[in-house]
């Protein structure tokens, strides 16, 4: 008899695997949690996480934007996003002293990065076409969401070292159609 294979859903896998180490203690006690809960222990330290959520504050005492005491819980689906660039984008415009040290760089990449290229027109005169990562001016730039989820594994790669400026460039320019 042979075994039948599941198969993978068209949506992908509905979660993240994650390996952790607990104290043989919290281990222990977190079954029992689970058994008098009649779920997994995967389940049980899920629900816990998401129940500890509800208590980290982003934002603490006194209002922000008019809203006082947000937790992670509260600001999720304004935080979270299936694109990573977008998750990036909505974390670094709403609590930059968040980010890693590789989102740090991606985010000053995205902002300091610019690329371009001169042409001649059709009345012969020199031409200067400018590439960046962000919509706007001065203090209303924003990051341009479908140039940086375009570029995203060159600004990754960047950011861990792997790609150079002049790389990050060459992705800048390829993306946006002339």
């Amino acid at each position: 008899m042979t075994e039948k294979k599941r198969k993978p859903k068209a949506t992908g896998p509905r979660t993240e695997v994650f390996a952790m180490r607990l104290d043989p203690k919290l281990k222990y006690l977190a079954e029992i949690g689970a058994r008098k809960q009649r779920r997994s222990l995967a389940n049980f330290i899920e629900w816990a996480l998401d129940e500890a959520l509800k208590n980290v504050k982003l934002v603490e005492t006194g209002e922000f934007n008019g809203q006082s005491d947000l937790s992670v819980h509260v600001e999720a689906n304004k935080l979270w996003d299936l694109e990573p660039s977008d998750r990036l984008i909505k974390l670094a415009e709403s609590y930059p002293d968040l980010l890693t040290y590789e989102e740090q760089l991606i985010w000053k990449a995205i902002f300091e990065i610019t690329a371009g290229e001169s042409y001649k027109d059709d009345a012969g005169k020199n031409q200067w076409i400018a590439y960046d990562f962000v919509d706007g001016e001065g203090k209303n730039k924003r990051a341009d969401r479908v140039t940086v989820k375009e570029c995203w594994p060159t600004l990754v790669a960047y950011a861990a070292g792997n790609a150079t400026e002049a790389e990050v460039k060459t992705a800048l320019k390829t993306t946006i159609p002339f």
